[in-house]
This record gives C-alpha cells, structure tokens and sequence, in this order.
C-alpha cells in the first residue's frame, strides 16, 4: 500500500509532535538519573562521611533492588487490558513521588552518625521503587507508539537526544555538587528544585503524548497459549541482548562516574569535573545525528561494532594523560551514543521477533527484564567502583598520592576497554540480532492502525 496518501501526509507531524513529547521524558529521567549515577556516591563520601566500600555498596543494593522490582512490575502491567492507559496513569501518579527522596538526599542535613548508612539506604531504596515504576511504564510505553512495524530506531534517537540534553544540564550544574557551599548553598537548592521540577513536568508530557486508551474488548481475550518463560528463553535475539546489556551496564558507567573524584583528587580542579561531564553530553549529542544517518545505510551489527571501537580508543587515549583526557572523553562519548541508542532498537526488534514467533507481543516484560540486567550490572559496576577506591586509599579528606591517583585513572579507562571488548566478542558471535534499518524506517512512514 502506498504511503504519500493526504490523510498520512497530515497525521506525519502529528506524529512526529507525539514522538517528541514522549521522548521527552528521557530529559527528566536522564537528570535524576544521571546525578544519582555521577554524585550519589561522591555525595555519600565526601558529606555524609560514608566509606567508599560502603557507599559503593549501597549505590549497587539500590540498583540491584530497582532491577528486581523491574520484572514484577513488567509481568503486572502485561497482564493489563489496557496496556497504554495504565502506563500513562503511573506515569502521572508516580513521577511527584520519585522527586521526595530525591530532594531529602541532596539538600536535606546528614543525619547523626549511628543514623547515617540506614537513612541513606532507606532513601535509596525509596528512591530506586518509584523510579522504577516510572522507568518500566516509559519504556514500555514506546513499545506500544512504535508497534511491531514502527520507527524504532528513531524514536529511539530522540529518547537518547533528550536523555544527551539531560545529562549536559547536570554537566552545567556539576558544581553545585562537588562544592555545595557555592553561594551559601543557594545554588544546590536551585539546581535540586529544577531537576525534580523537570522530571514531573516532562514525564507528564510524555504521558500525555502517549497513545490514547484503548477500548475494552467486547469479550475476555483468550489466556496466551505461550507462557512469558517460553517467550523469553526462546527468543535468541533477546537473551543476546541481555548478556550484551548487562556487559555494558557493568564497564562503561565508571567512566563518569570516576570524573568527581579525579578532579577533586588527582585534578585538584572541582571545575575539571563540570567540563568532562560537558564534554561528555556535547560529544554524545553532536553525533546522535551522525548514527542515525548511519542506520540508514549499515546494519545494527556494523555500527555497534564501531561504537564499542570508538569507546575503546577514547579510553585509551583518556589514559594517555592529563592532555588526552578531553579528547578521549569525547571520543568516548561519540562511541556511547552509538551503543545506547542501538540497545533499545535493538530491544524492539527482539519485541517484534518474540512476537513473529509466538503469535503473542510481550511488552513490558522484556522491557523490565532488560532493566533488570542494566542495573544490576549498574549495581555491581558500582560496588566494584567502591572496592577500587578503597583500594586506592581515598579517604575524602586529604588529596590522593601518585600511586593512588594511577590506580584511579587506570579503573577509569580499564573497566570501558574491557566492556567493549566484551561487546565486540559478542557480535563476533552474531549472537545480537542483526537486522538493517532502513526497512524499519520504510515502515515508519506506514504506522500500524
């Protein structure tokens, strides 16, 4: 059938307004996100007097239990009748609370001593439910706009364009956390308020921009012949996600994460910080363009292999020294936009794939289970960062030595190397699934009735 009928001409910016509201959610998380992810654990050291291994252990229990929550949370909501209706009222219902324990962590006084790791473990852990419930319902939600035949690869640019956005903002605001005595503290109050502020606001945005509720059938639809463990363990693209997901989730967060603590430690500039985290989200959004203009012409196979390059040799160059460090930090970036833009393409087709096979389209499952797998590599990622430091010998108080320093540097740019030679091995393995573009892009212009 053909696409260039009047009716689809004028429901095309329709559509492309009601892609860019949802994505625009990815603004909010990536802000929450992103500043739990950078200066949770510094903020837990450096002002809450919390050791290392102890701060790195409780960023990896509130990820781990995020990761846990994904799957019941995904099995309830594919349960539902109306699938996009409910995504969209946990979306409005949940966002104001994710912003509670949010706020209280960063602006609220540290707690007497014997008080400390519990009330911030608690307010992780608050943190990391809420959050969860929103990020499962958004994720889903763009499985039910784009459809087993829809744009996947670019409604999945523009999440990614946003979540850039998201993290330059925390980049500019990156010193009202490494030093939060700035301006009598006004300055970590303002920059608190407009996160949270954001967040509500762009994840209501993206629910209003979601499909319209659905009608209730006339009868009770047949019970899926295919239970959701047969679905996932026989869906080879999927599982090959996971393994790839959770190897990228584990390496290449330490990277930003390490920036607080080498420009307060072996920088001796807090300022050092705010300009590689900027560096970071410019390098990611000036060649987001750049890769989906690649997705046209190379497959889902080539341009994962040549971010997971690019991610290696801006680690390498990170660590050739102070002069490198900027250029491998935008290099790195580069590479990463290419990867997180690709996993959840990559999901989709792995939705449309189980769908094809079993007759039955699971949504909000396999997006909570690939959740589930990124924070739990998230979370270990984390501990080990915490265990690296202490090793290091950071105490908070006093600047790291020459050997402490290296061995900071050296976790820094190792950890990515090694996940993205892990990646690469596993698309030498032609385990991910490998499926050209351009026919989904073909397909956006014809969206599902």
């Amino acid at each position: 059938m053909a696409c260039s009928t009047p009716d689809n001409a004028a429901a095309a910016p329709t559509a492309t307004a009601r892609m860019l509201g949802y994505a625009s959610g990815n603004f909010g998380k990536n802000l929450l996100a992103s500043t739990m992810d950078v200066f949770l654990m510094f903020t837990l050291t450096e002002y809450w007097g919390i050791s290392p291994l102890a701060a790195g252990l409780i960023v990896m229990l509130g990820l781990v239990w995020d990761g846990l929550c994904n799957p019941l949370l995904g099995r309830l909501l594919d349960r539902a009748t109306d699938r996009a209706g409910l995504y969209r009222r946990l979306l409005v219902i949940a966002a104001p609370v994710v912003t509670i324990p949010f706020t209280i962590l960063f602006l609220l006084p540290t707690p007497q001593p014997p008080f400390v790791i519990p009330w911030a473990i608690s307010l992780v852990l608050v943190f990391r439910t809420t959050y969860a419930t929103c990020d499962v319902a958004h994720n889903a939600l763009m499985m039910r706009m784009t459809g087993p035949h829809g744009a996947a690869t670019t409604l999945s640019a523009l999440r990614y364009m946003f979540s850039c956005l998201g993290a330059l903002a925390v980049a500019g605001s990156a010193p009202a956390f490494v030093a939060p005595a700035l301006a009598g503290g006004h300055r970590l109050i303002a920059t608190t308020a407009c996160a949270a502020l954001a967040y509500v606001a762009t994840l209501w945005l993206a629910a209003a921009s979601g499909p319209a509720a659905t009608p209730a059938p006339l009868r009770t639809p047949a019970k899926p012949q295919t239970a959701p463990r047969v679905w996932i363990v026989g869906n080879r693209p999927f599982c090959a996600l996971l393994v790839f997901g959770f190897a990228q989730a584990l390496t290449l967060p330490v990277f930003a994460r390490s920036f607080a603590y080498i420009g307060k430690g072996v920088i001796h500039d807090p300022d050092w910080t705010a300009r590689a985290l900027t560096t970071l989200a410019l390098s990611q959004l000036v060649m987001l363009p750049v890769w989906v203009a690649a997705s046209r012409r190379a497959s889902q196979h080539g341009m994962l292999a040549v971010a997971l390059i690019l991610v290696a040799v801006g680690s390498a160059v990170f660590a050739t020294g102070p002069r490198g460090m900027m250029a491998g930090i935008a290099l790195f970036g580069a590479g990463n936009a290419g990867v997180q833009m690709m996993i959840w393409a990559l999901l989709a087709d792995a939705i449309d794939h189980g769908e094809r096979r079993t007759g039955v389209r699971l949504e909000a499952v396999p997006v909570a289970l690939l959740l589930l797998t990124l924070k739990l590599g998230g979370g270990i990622g984390g501990a080990l960062f915490g265990q690296g430091l202490a090793l290091a010998g950071w105490t908070g108080t006093a600047p790291l030595g020459e050997t402490g320093g290296g061995q900071l540097l050296a976790m820094a740019w190792a950890m990515p190397v090694a996940g993205a030679v892990i990646g690469i091995a596993i698309l030498c393995c032609r385990s991910v699934p490998v499926r050209n573009v351009p026919s989904s892009l073909q397909r956006a212009a014809c969206p599902r009735a």
